[in-house]
């Protein structure tokens, strides 16, 4: 077991990683204002290179624990485009937060994202665990729809 496998020790990463994902887009979208979407979209990831690069050095022993040759074969061909989607939620959220707002842009993001992630955990897509949709998850992304809605309307 793993430090990371402590559930106190998740709960608080993702909160930090909510915090961060909630001052990210104001923040790139503010860049925009001055420089241009594409420039702001594209500096948020350069930027975010540097912690990802010194973790995966420190995580990896640089780089010396990982299998190259197998994780090369035995990934899946989508397991690879991650940052692909990554970059296209961050240019998209640079260009319409100043627009919209950061509740009414990031309402809409959540609530998307936990209802494309029910639908992957329905099919057990990506190799994630299947997890049926009950009618209590159902129910949580009503609410969760109604609440956007009420956030967007108001």
């Amino acid at each position: 077991m793993t430090a990371l496998d402590e559930v106190s020790l998740g709960v608080i990463l993702l909160i930090i990683g909510g915090v961060c994902t909630g001052m990210q887009g104001p923040m790139n979208g503010r860049l925009a204002i001055s420089t241009s979407g594409s420039f702001s979209a594209f500096l948020s990831f350069a930027l975010g290179f540097w912690p990802l690069l010194i973790y995966f050095l420190a995580d990896t022993k640089g780089g010396k624990t990982v299998d190259w040759p197998n994780a090369a074969r035995n990934a899946p061909g989508y397991a690879w485009l991650g940052g692909v989607f990554g970059g296209i939620f961050v240019l998209i959220l640079t260009l319409v937060i100043h627009r919209r707002g950061a509740a009414i842009t990031n309402g809409i993001i959540v609530v998307t994202q936990l209802i494309i992630s029910v639908v992957i955990d329905q099919a057990g897509a990506f190799d994630t665990t299947q997890r049926d949709c009950t009618g209590l998850r159902g129910g949580g992304l009503a609410c969760m729809i109604v609440g956007i809605a009420l956030v967007t309307l108001f």
